[in-house]
């Protein structure tokens, strides 16, 4: 039994006012939980401080690879030997600012990820990337190496054939595609400090890979056209500079020296035609048309996929199929049911008038009997179109039904965490 002391607190306890409900923390905040992990707005200054960097990078890199474009067609046709040099030492210059820019970018993206709640020690992800930067950019054209040659021997001419170093070290500019890729990728509506935060949500990583398929689901046609503009370009780039040795003794076959030559000879490799008009004679060449087999086929494969998948009708739109088709049908039906019935009228008042020889009788019932059978066929495809139909509704309308039991389990679930929370803030006054 209680005691009168004990009574008088219970009474006490119940007459206190009690805290309102909605102003306690909900039981399961998805905002709450995720501003508790990081601030948004704190990140998404990170972040653009990051993609700025990115930015500036992308504009030296520009810089950069047009310069070497130009010195290539300088040495390539061994001409202007002061401007070239003059070419050189500012592309020495640029790449110096470029490797500084690697460093703060990857600084950057280091301070990014810090404010939200990663922990960098020692050898990192980011650290390997920013090394193979500095490689890819430490690898162009130097003014030192503007008089060094490499010379070799091929079974397709006479006498020694030869590279020049910067004409090789041309061939790293495939290489820099990849970080204009990468800053078009970083500017996309799929790659953002909000992306990555709705990613962590879901156990998801916001990289690179998922911006690229994102804008595979969303715009399959511009990402697949855009690589295989790509390919050619930056491979017969490739491949004139493999063959420039060979060129510059014999362009009576195989004029590599001629940019739309060596784009023609990728796009017929890339896409399997090989109609062997132009092909390669060194081995440098060879390795980058191997390549280039490699990735046509898979640009074109995709390419045949996302045809595929393009050319098949959404739910709605067989919907509408399947309704244009019943009524195609239905006005088929119509129309034959019309010509059985001319036809019969036709028929009835000859035989009563006399006005029809016996051939042309049967040929009228022939005819007959051809639209009745007509009419058979088209009535069992409106009828399995119909029940085609029918069948559609009851599993929309079951979707629907199914959609309206998940509210109510919802709206259930809502009212046992607030009995959940009216019941621990009874325990915790207690």
């Amino acid at each position: 039994m209680q005691t009168q002391p004990d009574q008088e607190r219970l009474n006490t306890q119940a007459n206190q006012p009690q805290e309102p409900i909605q102003n306690k923390a909900p039981f399961f905040d998805l905002e709450s939980s995720g501003d508790s992990l990081e601030d948004g707005r704190v990140t998404n200054l990170y972040f653009q401080r990051f993609r700025m960097m990115d930015l500036s990078f992308f504009v030296f890199n520009l810089i950069g690879t047009g310069l070497t474009v130009i010195t290539l067609e300088l040495i390539h046709y061994d001409q202007q030997q002061e401007a070239r040099l003059v070419i050189l030492w500012v592309i020495f210059i640029s790449n110096l600012i470029l490797m500084g820019l690697a460093v703060v970018r990857n600084q950057a993206k280091i301070k990014w990820r810090e404010s939200k709640g990663d922990v960098y020690s020692g050898f990192t992800k980011e650290h390997v990337e920013l090394l193979m930067e500095i490689i890819i950019i430490v690898a162009s054209p130097l003014p030192f190496l503007d008089s060094i040659s490499f010379y070799f021997t091929n079974n397709f001419v006479d006498g020694d054939v030869y590279y020049y170093a910067n004409e090789l070290l041309c061939l790293t500019l495939a290489f820099r595609v990849i970080f204009f890729i990468r800053t078009t990728l970083l500017n996309s509506y799929w790659h953002s400090n909000r992306t990555d935060r709705v990613c962590s949500l879901y156990a998801s990583q916001a990289d690179y890979m998922f911006t690229i398929k994102s804008l595979m689901r969303n715009q399959p046609f511009t990402v697949n056209y855009s690589a295989m503009i790509l390919l050619i370009f930056v491979f017969g780039y490739c491949l004139r500079i493999c063959e420039s040795p060979l060129n510059r003794i014999d362009v009576s076959s195989n004029d590599f020296s001629s940019y739309a030559n060596s784009m023609w000879c990728v796009i017929v490799t890339s896409t399997t035609l090989g109609y062997g008009d132009y092909y390669t004679r060194t081995l440098l060449g060879r390795i980058v048309m191997s390549v280039v087999c490699i990735l046509g086929n898979f640009v074109v494969s995709s390419m045949i996929v996302i045809i595929t998948n393009e050319s098949y009708l959404t739910t709605l739109e067989n919907k509408v199929v399947i309704l244009i088709d019943r009524l195609s049908l239905k006005k088929q039906m119509q129309q034959e049911a019309a010509m059985i019935i001319t036809i019969f009228g036709r028929m009835h008042y000859a035989k009563r008038h006399l006005d029809l020889t016996e051939d042309e009788f049967t040929d009228m019932s022939k005819k007959m009997k051809k639209y009745a059978i007509q009419l058979k066929l088209t009535t069992r495809k409106y009828v399995a179109a119909r029940a085609l139909g029918s069948q559609l509704e009851e599993i929309n309308s079951g979707f629907n039904s199914l959609k309206e039991n998940l509210k109510q389990t919802s709206q259930l679930q809502e009212e046992l965490i607030k009995a959940n929370e009216n019941l621990i803030y009874k325990i915790d006054n207690k």
